[in-house]
């Protein structure tokens, strides 16, 4: 919750410019192989103006290794490279940020709707996980995640600590670092993730279905 804004910035750029690179590179190796579209919306344009903002060298490391991505892709997903008609248009977009909020964490589509058929590409550039879910005073984890309410006792336990950096935060007017905290795994960390643990054990012991809901929100 606190973070350098350059971190953030920087990690955004990237971010985006990959989606970019992936999108080029499903256009550029598919568009002798079928009819291609392209969807120019907000997300295309913001994610086209981070890869020109980086380095000739990180495009390049960006192209490559979308390049490998798409080649695999194109391996086990006939539909990508063959239509059934002149009318089957196979269109690329770049989703919004928004998706990821409601748990969709796809940031490339390749659709072709004459099929009803698509694929989703969650561009992770820096690491291997498949979804960082977030923990806030402000989010019930369960409903969004479970489908159903948290308890209030749950959320009278986190709310102080994450009321605090958010104070923290103000006051530095976005710049302090974890590191100036102190001891924070013990007063931050541990509680938040003690009163998650024991709030998904409660749901779990109330509630049918919570294992498979949680897999499915995950995966």
């Amino acid at each position: 919750m606190i973070n350098m804004v350059t971190t953030n910035s920087k990690q955004m750029t990237t971010g985006k410019a990959f989606e970019y690179a992936l999108l080029t590179q499903f256009e550029e190796k598919l568009k002798d192989k079928t009819n291609i579209e392209v969807i120019k919306n907000s997300s295309f344009h913001i994610a086209q103006g981070c890869f020109e903002n980086t380095s000739k060298t990180e495009q390049s490391d960006y192209l490559l290794t979308a390049s490998f991505a798409v080649n695999f892709l194109m391996d086990i997903e006939p539909k990508l490279s063959n239509d059934v008609g002149i009318k089957d248009i196979l269109q690329l977009e770049i989703l919004s940020d928004d998706h990821g909020k409601s748990g969709d964490v796809r940031d490339v589509l390749a659709i072709r709707l004459l099929q009803k058929w698509e694929i989703g590409v969650s561009a992770k550039n820096n690491h291997n996980a498949v979804k960082h879910s977030r923990l806030s005073h402000l989010i019930d984890f369960g409903e969004k995640w479970l489908g159903v309410k948290v308890s209030k006792e749950y959320f009278e336990t986190i709310t102080p600590i994450f009321q605090s950096l958010e104070k923290l935060r103000k006051e530095s007017k976005a710049i302090k670092k974890w590191s100036e905290l102190g001891d924070y795994h013990t007063t931050v960390y541990l509680p938040i993730l003690e009163a998650f643990i024991k709030e998904l054990r409660n749901l779990n012991e109330n509630n049918d279905n919570i294992p498979s809901n949680l897999v499915s929100y995950l995966i």
